[in-house]
């Protein structure tokens, strides 16, 4: 037991080299993954800014149909009042603004190899009215002059045009263009994300009003903004 004791010190020696030596191995391998998911972020941003920066106006709908509307042109007296119903059609398409997304939009999951992209709302274009197709149903008044049909297709229009706004405006239609967008930036961004060697990823795009899904919460998960920010320098 006396001869023992002599080696006490160099055991716990050893023992404190091995564990320095396991203590530096994690260490390591937890810088190495630290810098993998950096070179991953900086990489990110660098095709996605790439691929969005002339994207100021990206369609991703359109909704299209006809309107029927009633216009009056009251004339110079009454007896030249004039009215007119017609068939109007229209389309008006959906944009996206995507040249101000930046790192703070993007939320990178690596373990899960998830990407989530914040984009804003779309938003409808002006209503394209097709004046060549419009239809008249039929024009009343006791003498409809050059004058009066000329006010008569004009109102017509700008009735149409403002009717076939409010359409597109409809919480539905917003809803259709919105889901429609989050599959044309999802392909838009995994296709060059994949050709530049991040491999095959999930993307998930989500909007402002939509933020909250699967019980995430947006503003809890560090951007890669963030993440930049905190690396060594």
């Amino acid at each position: 037991m006396e001869g023992l004791k002599r080696y006490w010190p160099l055991l716990l020696i050893a023992l404190g080299l091995i564990g320095g030596i396991f203590w530096w191995q994690d260490k390591r391998a937890e810088e190495r993954r630290v810098e993998e998911q950096l070179a991953q972020a900086q990489g990110i941003v660098r095709v996605l800014s790439a691929t969005f920066s002339n994207k100021a106006a990206l369609k991703v709908g359109e909704i299209n149909g006809t309107l029927d509307v009633t216009v009056v042109d009251p004339g110079a007296t009454p007896l030249l009042r004039s009215s007119q119903k017609a068939t109007v059609p229209y389309s008006v398409g959906y944009t996206l603004n995507l040249s101000d997304v930046g790192a703070d939009d993007y939320r990178w999951e690596p373990g899960a190899r998830t990407l989530t992209i914040r984009v804003p709302t779309v938003t409808p274009e002006a209503p394209n009215i097709d004046e060549a197709n419009r239809a008249v149903a039929g024009t009343s008044g006791l003498f409809v002059t050059r004058g009066a049909s000329a006010n008569l297709a004009r109102r017509a229009s700008q009735l149409a045009t403002a009717k076939a706004g409010e359409v597109a405006a409809e919480p539905a239609n917003l809803a259709a263009a919105q889901k429609n967008a989050e599959k044309v930036v999802a392909a838009l961004a995994r296709t060059p994300l994949e050709a530049a060697g991040l491999g095959p990823i999930t993307v998930r795009v989500i909007t402002p009003a939509t933020g909250v899904r699967d019980g995430e919460r947006w503003d809890v998960s560090r951007s890669i903004e963030q993440v930049l920010a905190d690396r060594p320098r």
